[in-house]
């Protein structure tokens, strides 16, 4: 699960100010293959929502088990976790950010000219190579469009950096489990600015020590 909510926040801060589109919500669904029965029933439903507006961002994951909301800007980025019982919160400053983008290498990426629509925009596929904590490389097959235009602005976003567009869907093997992220819709309407505050209040906050646990990091 944890490499799931992980993922889903490597994509936080891919809409910046320099986008054709300035302002609007991207919604994904989330589907998980080859993991055991019990856990397959509580990952049901997955949904990512983004939102984003000028140099700001917001994604909220949702699933059985577990919600976050992540809020982003120039500044740096707070993530809520509400799941299992606990309720925590990990607050990152661009300096933060920044020095955790270095850690990541920087991705292969192979680009085709093979394309097809994916919620009315047209994408183009790119084969993503990355490593991981442990030095073994991944690869993600993603579809992306140029209209909406990719920047490693958010937490983890380092992943996808330098993509030439914003990712409408991929998906990525982790040993017999497989991911797949893919956008449903795609509005341009506008988004208030009350979407990108958030309250810490009831949360525990998480050190960067616990959550490079998370990633399996020193």
């Amino acid at each position: 699960m944890k490499k799931i909510l992980l993922t889903a926040a490597a994509i936080v801060g891919m809409f910046a100010a320099q986008a054709q589109i300035k302002e609007g919500t991207v919604t994904y669904s989330v589907t998980v293959d080859g993991i055991p029965p019990e856990q397959a029933s509580m990952m049901k439903g997955m949904e990512l929502t983004m939102s984003f507006k000028d140099k700001k961002s917001r994604a909220e994951f949702s699933s059985a088990m577990m919600s976050t909301i992540t809020v982003s800007d120039d500044d740096g980025s707070l993530t809520l976790m509400d799941g299992m019982g606990q309720k925590s919160y990990i607050k990152m400053t661009k300096a933060d950010i920044e020095k955790e983008s270095k850690k990541n290498p920087e991705p292969k990426i192979t680009y085709s000219e093979e394309k097809k629509t994916i919620a009315g925009y047209e994408c183009k596929k790119a084969v993503v190579e990355v490593k991981d904590q442990k030095g073994e490389t991944q690869k993600l097959n993603v579809w992306y469009c140029e209209k909406l235009p990719y920047t490693s602005g958010g937490r983890m976003a380092g992943q996808f950096k330098g993509l030439k567009g914003a990712p409408l869907e991929f998906d990525s093997n982790q040993g017999p489990m497989k991911m797949k992220m893919t956008a449903t819709k795609v509005t341009t309407s506008p988004v208030s600015d009350s979407q990108f505050k958030v309250s810490t209040e009831g949360y525990t906050e998480m050190k960067m020590e616990d959550m490079q646990k998370m990633r399996g990091g020193k």
